[in-house]
């Protein structure tokens, strides 16, 4: 019998017994169940999305520019580092062809092709 089935139980029994008090008990004590059940599943969530995060981290390759990418991505997908630093979010760069890129969401910028930027350059 599982935790819901026998409170139900308590709750006819202490209707049964007219006892006004313990059945307002019982009914608060259900309620602070309800959120402990709640809170569990908020803490499950971000339990998950922590362990996401750490396995990512495992995987980032730094460059000295100011991208990133996934050691196991074989497109080699460039993720602006200052948003991964700052945020814990991935969010992959614009790679423009003069070798430059640029960040969508913070605005971050730099070079992820030195000889296509210096090819522009002169």
């Amino acid at each position: 019998m599982g935790f819901y089935e026998a409170f139900k139980d308590v709750i006819k029994v202490a209707q049964k017994t007219d006892n006004i008090d313990l059945y307002r008990q019982l009914l608060d004590l259900g309620a602070q169940a309800l959120e402990l059940q709640e809170e569990n599943v908020r803490l499950k969530a971000e339990n998950e999305k922590l362990k996401f995060r750490n396995n990512l981290e495992d995987k980032v390759v730094r460059y000295n520019d100011p991208f990133i990418t996934l050691n196991d991505d074989k497109q080699e997908i460039k993720y602006c580092s200052r948003c991964w630093d700052v945020d814990r979010v991935l969010v992959q760069v614009r790679c423009m062809e003069n070798g430059y890129f640029n960040c969508p969401n913070c605005n971050n910028k730099g070079i992820y092709d030195k000889q296509k930027a210096t090819q522009n350059y002169f």
